[in-house]
């Protein structure tokens, strides 16, 4: 069973270590991660991303007391028909 990696190294020296090319290790939005950037803080924004739905905080909870009216649609221009026009003679 291999050994899991310290959440204190670096991008650039896991890569390194890893013998992986530069850039090969990605943020979760699939950008490259900052070869400073720790492992850990990697891991952070994984688990943040894909572990489930955000906490949300009281402040941030959508108002359910507010009412909404619907919205009249507006009348749609009416196009021209694709037929040709014909002359009157």
């Amino acid at each position: 069973m291999a050994r899991k990696v310290r959440s204190d190294i670096k991008v650039g020296n896991l890569e390194k270590k890893l013998g992986l090319a530069k850039g090969a290790i990605r943020n979760p939005d699939g950008s490259d991660a900052r070869s400073d950037k720790k492992l850990g803080t990697l891991r952070e924004e994984y688990k943040r991303q894909f572990a489930g739905p955000p906490v949300r905080t009281k402040s941030t909870q959508p108002d359910t007391t507010a009412k909404t009216t619907p919205t009249k649609s507006k009348k749609t221009a009416t196009t021209r028909s694709s037929k040709p026009a014909t002359k009157k003679s």
